[in-house]
């Protein structure tokens, strides 16, 4: 699966034009957001927090064309649906380490 999905940046950069930048910006910060809560909830074995944060995240990254980022937060929210803490800490190193490929391609 692709990291990301050019077509949908190609129509972002056309819809937002000049707020492409800010949207890239905003897009960033929340995940950063996403990532904290992500661990924070794991790190307190709070299941429900964990898929909430990963539901969250799915969308943004879905709106951006993160398709393989969208993908893991899907898996991560899964585990966290189940119960799985195990499942969630394998999800979310999957999500970090697609996020670490994402960057670069959004600029």
């Amino acid at each position: 699966m692709q990291d990301v999905n050019p077509a949908v940046l190609q129509a972002l950069r056309e819809l937002m034009q000049d707020d492409y930048a800010l949207l890239l910006d905003t897009f960033q910060g929340d995940a950063d957001l996403r990532l904290r809560q992500l661990r924070e909830a794991l790190q307190a074995d709070d299941m429900d927090a964990f898929r909430q944060a990963a539901h969250s995240f799915k969308g943004s990254c879905g709106n951006m064309g993160a398709a393989a980022l969208e993908q893991a937060c899907l898996e991560a929210e899964a585990a966290g649906l189940a119960g799985d803490s195990a499942e969630a800490a394998k999800a979310l190193t999957v999500i970090e380490q697609a996020f670490v490929r994402l960057k670069p391609l959004l600029h």
